[in-house]
């Protein structure tokens, strides 16, 4: 949740369809389960800044949620696309970064 409330994250998923919903909550709850340690094909780290990507396949939809994981098992939700390329857009990789370094100066 940002300062003003919102939640983009959640967001996302919720303007998914009940399909698409419940592969992404699988994957979130295999997060949650196994925190950073997940790994690939699941976690992937994206940089240097700390974000990783929560990697998410269905059908032949890809999706994309990246977090940071803050402060022992705590993991922040910064920003959800459904991926219509190889690479990913360095306006979400920025706004992921500004979103976490929102959330930390909060903090």
């Amino acid at each position: 949740m940002d300062e003003d409330g919102n939640e983009p994250v959640k967001d996302f998923i919720l303007s998914q369809n009940y399909k698409v919903r419940a592969r992404i909550i699988h994957v979130l709850d295999l997060l949650h389960q196994f925190n950073v340690q997940l790994g690939m094909p699941y976690v992937k780290k994206i940089d240097k800044s700390g974000i990783r990507e929560l990697r998410i396949k269905h059908s032949s939809e890809i999706f994309r949620i990246f977090f940071f994981a803050h402060i022992g098992s705590k993991l922040v939700l910064l920003h959800a696309i459904q991926k219509k390329s190889d690479k990913i857009q360095e306006s979400d990789r920025m706004l992921a970064i500004e979103r976490m370094n929102d959330y930390l100066s909060m903090d």
